[in-house]
Parts: C-alpha cells; sequence; structure tokens
C-alpha cells in the first residue's frame, strides 16, 4: 500500500506520529531540526554519535527510542553520506532506506522535516524514494501464515515545514512527485503481472481506463482491433499476432494541452507490448522463456508515463502508443522465411521469429511519422545483446538524431535512469540486407543491440528518433534500495523528465 503524503507546519519535537526522521551527515555538525531533537531527548543523538555507532554513511540507518521529550517514541537516524556530495539520487537512497526500516519495524506514521531552502527537485527525490521504495507486488499471493497475512505498511508520511509560504509550494512539488511515482507503479504493477492476468486486451483496458480516472480529461484513447489493423496495413504487428489466440492491438493514448495550436510540438512514445514471448516457431529455451512476461516493458513505461502526463499537462502534445500482441507457436505461427509488408510499404523477411519486437515496432514507428512529430522516442526489451553489453544499471540508447539523444541523455542523469549510447554507423546496415525484401529481421550475429537499432532505424526515417532498449534496465537491480525485486517501471520518470525539460524551453 502506497503511503498517504501529507504537508504541515509543525515541529518534530511535536508532532504525533509513530516515528520521525532526522538526518545526519558525514563528519559534519548536525542540521538545526537534528540538534533541536538531540537536545530535546538530552543529547541521545549526540551520545550515539561519540560512540561511533552511527557515522552518517549513506542509507545507514539507526532507530533510537525515546522515553520522553518527544511526541514520537522512535527516531530514525537517516545517513546522507557527504555533504558535499549530496545529490538527488542519495536522496532517493537515503530515503527510501529509511522508509523500509521504518515499515519492517511496524510503523504506521513517520515524519520529516524539509528546512528553507530545500528545492523543488529535493523535495521530489523524497516523495519519489519513498514511494517507490515502499512498492511491493502480492496480488496473487494467498499465504495464511499469519506474517504474510499480517502485512506491514507504512500507511502515512507527513512532511513538516516551517510556514504557509513553504507548504503551497512543497504541496505541489509532492503532488508532481507522487504522479511520477504512481506512473512508475503502473509500470511495476503491469510489468509483473503474470501474462495469463495480462494480455493485449487487458492492457488496452488498462489504458482505456487510464484515460477515463478522474483528473485525465485530456487523454484520449483508441484502440485499433484485428480488423482495424488489416485495413490500415499493419502486417508486421500481425504477423507476430497470428501464432495466437489472444487477439493484438495497437493501442494509442492522445494527450492535448488546453491551449495547444496547430505549431505546437508532438513527441511520441513508442512501446513494445508482447505480453508473452515464447519465441514462436524459433522457440526460446525453457529457462529463456521463464521471464517473457515482462517483455511488454517498453509498453508498460509508456502506458505509465502517459498518465503522468494526463496529471501534470505539459505544453506539448503527446501520443503514446504501444503494439501489443503475444508471440506463440501454433498451426498459424509466422515461419522463418516469411515476408511481411510493414506499415508505410517496406518489405521484412523473417529470418527469426524470436526477433519479434522489432518486427511490432516498426509498425508502430511507420505510425508514429504520421503524427509530424518534433520527436519519436521508442522503449523495448529488445534484446540480450545490452545486457551482457551495459548490465542492469543502465539502457542502452541508439538513434538518428544527436540533439534527442543528448536531451535523453541529460533527462536520464536528473532521473538516475541513466542512458549509454551506443553506435549506429551505416556500415551496421550491411548485415540486414536481404536478398528477397527490403530488409531482414535479424544481422550476422554479432553487435546484437545494435542490429535491433539498426533494423528499427529503416521504419524511422523522415523524423528525429531515438531507440532505448531497456532489457537490462527493466528489472531489479540489487543494492538499489527504492527497487525491490521484480519489475523496475524503467523510463517513466526518464521520460517525463524528458517531456517536462522540452516543456520548460517552450515557456
Amino acid at each position: 500500500m502506497s503511503p498517504k503524503i501529507d504537508i504541515q507546519v509543525g515541529d518534530l519535537r511535536t508532532v504525533e506520529v509513530e516515528a520521525i526522521c532526522c538526518p545526519v551527515f558525514e563528519d559534519v555538525e548536525l542540521q538545526s531540526s537534528t540538534q533541536l531533537v538531540d537536545q530535546a531527548t538530552g543529547g541521545q543523538i549526540s551520545r550515539l554519535l561519540e560512540l561511533g555507532d552511527h557515522k552518517g554513511k549513506l542509507k545507514q540507518n539507526t532507530v533510537l527510542y525515546v522515553a520522553e521529550g518527544l511526541k514520537a517514541p522512535r527516531i530514525c537516524l537517516v545517513g546522507l553520506g557527504k555533504m558535499e556530495k549530496l545529490s538527488l539520487e542519495s536522496i532517493r537512497q537515503a530515503t527510501a532506506k529509511s522508509m523500509t526500516t521504518l515499515r519492517d519495524l511496524g510503523v504506521k506514521s513517520a515524519a520529516c522535516w524539509l528546512p528553507d531552502g530545500v528545492t523543488t527537485e529535493q523535495v521530489q527525490a523524497l516523495v519519489v524514494g519513498t514511494k517507490l521504495a515502499l512498492y511491493q507486488f502480492k496480488q496473487h499471493q494467498t499465504s495464511s501464515d499469519d506474517e504474510q497475512s499480517e502485512s506491514k505498511s507504512l500507511e502515512e508520511l507527513l512532511l513538516l515545514v516551517p510556514d504557509k509560504n513553504s507548504k503551497v509550494s512543497v504541496e505541489r512539488s509532492v503532488r508532481i512527485a507522487e504522479a511520477i511515482a504512481d506512473g512508475t507503479i503502473l509500470a511495476r504493477d503491469l510489468t509483473n503481472q503474470p501474462a495469463n492476468y495480462l494480455t493485449p486486451t487487458d492492457l488496452a483496458e488498462t489504458a482505456s481506463r487510464v484515460a477515463q480516472a478522474e483528473g485525465n480529461g485530456c487523454l484520449d484513447c483508441q484502440i485499433y482491433n484485428r480488423p482495424e489493423l488489416i485495413e490500415k496495413g499493419f502486417n508486421a504487428l500481425l504477423g507476430v499476432a497470428q501464432g495466437s489466440q489472444e487477439e493484438p492491438k495497437l493501442i494509442q493514448l492522445s494527450y492535448r494541452p488546453d491551449n495547444a495550436a496547430e505549431s505546437t510540438d508532438t513527441v511520441v512514445l513508442v512501446g513494445k507490448g508482447i505480453t508473452f514471448d515464447s519465441g514462436g516457431l524459433s522457440l526460446k529455451s525453457g529457462s529463456g522463456m521463464m521471464s517473457m512476461k515482462d517483455d511488454m516493458a517498453g509498453a508498460a513505461t509508456v502506458l505509465g508515463t502517459m498518465q503522468v502526463i494526463g496529471k501534470i499537462r505539459p505544453n506539448l502534445n503527446v501520443i503514446g502508443l504501444i503494439a501489443a500482441t503475444e508471440n506463440m507457436p501454433s498451426g498459424t505461427a509466422q515461419r522463418p522465411g516469411d515476408v511481411v509488408k510493414s506499415y508505410g510499404g517496406k518489405t521484412i523477411e523473417i529470418l527469426n521469429t524470436d526477433a519479434e519486437g522489432r518486427l511490432v515496432l516498426a509498425d508502430a514507428l511507420g505510425y508514429a511519422k504520421t503524427f509530424n512529430p518534433k520527436a519519436v522516442v521508442d522503449l523495448a526489451t529488445l534484446t540480450g545483446a545490452v545486457v551482457t553489453a551495459l548490465g542492469r544499471c543502465v539502457a542502452g540508447i541508439m538513434g538518428t538524431d544527436q540533439e534527442l539523444i543528448d536531451q535523453l541523455k541529460a533527462a536520464g542523469q536528473t532521473s538516475h535512469e541513466r542512458l549509454w549510447q551506443l553506435p549506429l554507423f551505416d556500415d551496421y546496415d550491411d548485415a540486414l540486407k536481404s536478398d528477397i525484401a527490403d530488409v531482414k529481421n535479424i544481422g550476422d550475429g554479432t553487435a546484437g543491440a545494435i542490429a535491433g537499432a539498426a533494423f528499427l532505424k529503416h521504419f524511422a526515417q523522415g523524423c528525429p528518433w531515438a531507440h532505448i532498449d531497456i532489457a537490462g534496465a527493466s528489472e531489479y537491480l540489487k543494492g538499489n534500495a527504492y527497487l525491490p525485486k521484480g519489475a523496475s517501471g524503467y523510463g517513466v520518470r526518464l521520460l517525463t523528465q524528458f517531456i517536462r525539460d522540452l516543456d520548460a524551453k517552450t515557456i
């Protein structure tokens, strides 16, 4: 359960909660708010620091129990590391660690002090770190074990500010941060969901609910079913879908600001939505198939981002496109050697049916160009090769527009959903030449992540485009305090920051 976050004018010494959080830096004098708490408790914090039991190291937490001097019975000392190295990410990590520590103790309510001078970005980092750290996916657990059935949750977080003016600005920052965190949580929920609970139809229904949700009246949702896909020529998507009993969908979520003019820029976000990937007739191994419910993580990111866009309402047109289907083996499945004509007319020779994500994206990218976009960004769990190259702490980015790539990389630094650029030289195109079609869907077995992007480049020609391979970053990264095991929801914070940065340039 996600905690309720309230903002109040108040004091850590008198607030009635189950725990208060006090920041501590390494080798630096206690902050004024922590000094006041220390004085109220007769110097308990100072004595602990003198003994060396708490050093203020990043993510170090120590809980003190107090009998008098405070309304709260617990103090959580939150280690923030060295003051000169304080960053938005260290705030996220430290906050996340302290909140999970308190939750695991059974604490239901906590309070933090926000001093004068705290920035909007720091407030948002605190809120995002809190909400993402406390995320749990337990929808399918029915255990009657006492500890399991009595689930621990931190229900309320109070952010204390010095005056009413501070409260107004902090309130605004918190609501934006909550929207971003909730969009990330939606992406996590969708990606964690088993494939029998999340079909392309379920994904489309979720998109429709997002558009209809209160406050999202600026979002329009359009679902293209098989007859419309056939009529419009989405043959690459249909080819991947033909082995499954589940109906394919092309999901279009459209945001247009109230003051939009003909000159308003449009950004198109494209997500790969393979709700289960068996590999098709080019069948994966048993172990390779086990995690393939998450092959729609790119789609989940786009859907989560569009939910955020509906809340924060930038001054840009934003289109979210999701190409959704299963990739299954059957008597009707697409065969190696088949040729399909994509949306826009380019023909593709299918040599490996397990390279299906790039096929559905080919159609979606071709369709994206019809919106005359300023930028097109696609996200996909496209290749295992990018995991081999970059691991799980960063996603790979390639594209045809360096300015766009640099903007996304900058947004990744701010959000800590980082990107590493791989080359996309024309030399890589040679490996994708087909003897019987315009292009084939696999390369020569080398540079797999780049080969996937080189294929997509054929269908994104004519507009600024960037491809982000999130195959590694879409999953839990051990050691990150706000990424519980499972789906990370990678990309929602990145894309939201990218859109906000673009929006700031239009004002």
